[in-house]
């Protein structure tokens, strides 16, 4: 029988796996983010501001900086809803780009969130182990 503590060992091991997984995929999506965003600045003259600060912030180093520098792109895709950190209506634009650019970032928000699950698990299977 597989006792508790071996399932918060595979819950952890799934989460960094998921983990890695993301920041791999948020790498790849570099070349689709400069496209993007060249092509956000072709329509509306400028990009958002957390954006033109975090540009060169990769999720490797700060998650929360790469969070805020992409929020125009997930927000509207995955919340249908304009970024909070640009001043253009830009929802109907991002969410009309070529499947082939915003596939990848349904995908890695996608590993992300399932990283996440992974994470909280882990932490609620450790916590229950050592409050036993």
């Amino acid at each position: 029988m597989i006792s508790l503590k071996d399932i918060a060992i595979i819950s952890g091991l799934l989460a960094v796996l998921f983990g890695i997984m993301s920041v791999i995929i948020s790498m790849l999506n570099r070349k689709r983010y400069k496209e993007i965003c060249a092509l956000y600045l072709k329509k509306f003259d400028s990009l958002p501001w957390a954006t033109q600060i975090y540009d060169n912030v990769n999720s490797l180093y700060v998650k929360s900086a790469y969070g805020m520098k992409t929020d125009f792109i997930f927000r509207p895709l995955i919340w249908n809803k304009k970024s909070s950190f640009s001043k253009n209506d830009d929802k109907d634009f991002i969410r009309g780009l070529p499947q082939r650019l915003i596939r990848p970032f349904y995908i890695e928000y996608f590993i992300t969130a399932v990283s996440f699950v992974f994470f909280i698990t882990t932490a609620i299977l450790v916590f229950i182990i050592t409050h036993k």
